[in-house]
C-alpha cells in the first residue's frame, strides 16, 4: 500500500465515494464525494497526539468491536494514508485535540465536498460483507463468535495481543467448536457457497492446535470444499494434527448460565444418534455477502447484479472481468466470492483490460449495431425495455437514439419490435429478401 501511495501516477482518495458517473469508455465523468475527516490532510502527520488527549472511547470497528478506540484516532496502525479522523457523531467537542495538535491540522469547519474527475476506464473492486444472522446464538451468547472476530483475537496486534481468550470471562477456551456454512448453501437464506470458509476454518483451527496442543477442536461441516492447489494437503495435515471433523448440521445450542459454556446438540451423518457436547467457545463461518459498497456502486453505474447480489459479469466463463458497459470492469469479491489467489489473478486481468484502451488511446467496436427508423417507429418503446445493455434511449422529440458504444448488436430489439422499425446494420430485412430472391428466383 505504501508503494501505491507513493506512486506519482496514483492518487488515493480514501474516505470517499462516487455519487454520480456518466459518459462512456474513455470519456467518463465522475462526481466523488470526499467526506470530511475534520482534519487538514496536508498538515496531519499521523503523530497521534490528538488521540492521546481525546477522552471519549467508542467500539473499534477494525477489531470487530472487541476493543475500544478514541473518537479522534487513526483507523489502524498501517492505514494509508496515515491520517487521523474524527467521528463527529460521538465527539463532545471538548477541543482537547485542537490544543494538542502542533500542526494546526484539526479544523471542525471542514465540510464534505464534491470533486469532479474525468476518467477513461473504471474497475469495481468493492469486496464483501459478512452475514450477521443470529444463527447458533451469534449476537446472543458472548462465546459464540465468527471467524473474522477470531482472526482479530489471534492477531498479534489484536485486542488480546494474540492470546486466545473467550469474551465472557477472558479465560482460554480448551474445547472449541467450528461450524461451517452458517447462512450459506441455504436456499432460505443464501444459496451460494462462500468458497473461503472451509479453508479459513482449517487455518484458524490449525493455528490454535499448534499454539495450544491440549485444545480439543471439533469442526462440523456439510461438505469440506478444499479445492485448489495444496488445499487438500492442508486439510489432510489438519486431520493429522488431531482436529476432529464431523459431517452434519448443528441442531441446537444453549448457554449454561453458570459457566457460560455452550451445550451443543448435533447428529452426525450416517448415524441415528443425537450427540450432546459441551464447548467453551463456538466459532461460526458465516456466509459472504455483497458489500454495501457493491450495492451502491451498482446503482451509480447502472450495473446488473446476479441472483446472489454480486455484480454480473459480461460472460461468466469467457469474459468474467468485463461488464455490459464497455470500460467498466469488475474483479475480486465484487463479482463473487473467491480465494485470495483468484482475486489477485482477476485483479491483474482487470488492470490489463482497463489499461489496454487507455494505452492505445482508441476503442474498437463492432460495426453490427441497431439502427432505428423514425418513420416506422410506433413509439411503443418495447425495444428500450428489452435491451440488456441499456443502449437505447429517447431524445427530446420522442425518437429512438442508440448508443453505439453500449450497443453490442445482439438483435433483441429488432426481434421484439412489432413495427420492424429497428434493424441491425448488415442484417436488414431488405438485404435478406434480396438474397432470397437471388437464391430462389421466381418463375425458374
Amino acid at each position: 500500500m505504501l508503494e501505491t501511495n507513493r506512486h506519482p501516477n496514483i492518487e488515493i482518495m480514501s474516505y470517499s465515494e462516487p455519487v454520480e458517473i456518466d459518459g462512456y469508455i474513455g470519456n467518463f465523468t465522475a462526481k466523488i464525494k470526499r467526506k470530511s475527516r475534520f482534519i487538514n490532510e496536508d498538515n496531519c502527520t499521523g503523530c497521534g497526539s490528538c488521540a492521546e488527549v481525546c477522552p471519549i472511547y467508542v467500539p473499534n470497528y477494525f477489531d470487530e468491536n472487541l476493543s475500544a478506540r478514541k473518537v479522534t484516532d487513526i483507523a489502524f496502525a498501517q492505514a494509508v494514508p496515515l491520517i487521523s479522523n474524527i467521528e463527529r457523531d460521538f465527539c463532545v467537542e471538548c477541543f482537547a485535540c485542537v490544543d494538542a495538535c502542533e500542526n494546526d491540522a484539526i479544523d471542525f469547519s471542514i465540510k464534505d465536498k464534491i470533486v469532479e474527475l474525468e476518467i477513461g476506464t473504471i474497475i469495481v473492486a468493492t469486496g464483501w460483507d459478512l452475514y450477521k444472522g443470529d444463527d447458533y446464538g451469534y449476537g446472543i451468547y458472548e462465546n459464540v463468535i465468527n471467524q473474522i472476530e477470531l482472526e482479530r483475537i489471534l492477531a498479534p496486534n489484536g485486542p488480546t495481543l494474540g492470546h486466545l481468550i473467550r469474551p465472557s470471562d477472558r479465560k482460554r477456551p480448551s474445547k472449541i467448536l467450528f461450524i461451517n456454512c452458517v447462512g450459506s448453501r441455504d436456499i432460505k437464506k443464501n444459496p451460494h457457497c462462500s468458497v473461503v470458509c472451509c479453508n479459513l476454518s482449517l487455518k484458524n483451527s490449525k493455528l490454535i492446535k499448534s499454539e495450544y496442543p491440549d485444545s480439543e477442536i471439533v469442526c462440523s461441516y456439510i461438505d469440506m470444499r478444499c479445492a485448489g492447489k495444496d488445499y487438500e494437503e492442508y486439510y489432510r495435515r489438519s486431520r493429522e494434527k488431531g482436529i476432529i471433523f464431523i459431517k452434519g448440521l448443528i441442531g441446537d445450542i444453549k448457554e449454561d448460565p453458570l459457566t457460560n459454556n455452550l451445550i451443543v446438540q448435533y447428529e452426525p451423518v450416517g448415524t441415528d444418534v443425537v450427540v450432546t457436547q459441551e464447548f467453551h467457545m463456538v466459532v461460526t463461518s458465516p456466509a459472504s455477502l455483497p458489500s454495501e459498497g457493491t450495492n451502491d456502486i451498482a446503482r451509480v453505474l447502472n450495473m446488473e447484479k446476479s441472483p446472489d447480489g454480486f455484480l454480473k459479469e459480461y460472460h461468466a466463463r469467457l469474459d468474467p472481468i468485463s461488464t455490459k458497459v464497455p470500460g467498466i470492469y469488475i474483479c475480486g469479491s465484487a463479482q463473487g466470492q473467491k480465494t485470495i489467489d483468484l482475486a489477485v489473478a482477476q485483479a491483474k486481468g482487470a488492470a490489463s483490460s482497463a489499461g489496454i484502451p487507455m494505452g492505445h488511446g482508441e476503442y474498437t467496436i463492432e460495426l453490427i449495431r441497431a439502427t432505428p427508423s423514425d418513420e416506422r417507429c410506433a413509439k411503443c418503446y418495447k425495444c428500450i425495455e428489452t435491451c440488456p445493455y441499456d443502449a437505447i434511449s429517447v431524445n427530446e422529440n420522442g425518437n429512438l437514439v442508440v448508443d453505439l458504444i453500449l450497443c453490442r448488436g445482439c438483435g433483441a430489439c429488432a426481434a421484439i419490435c412489432p413495427s420492424k422499425a429497428i434493424e441491425l446494420t448488415y442484417y436488414r430485412d431488405s438485404q435478406y429478401m434480396a438474397l432470397l430472391d437471388e437464391l430462389l428466383p421466381i418463375g425458374e
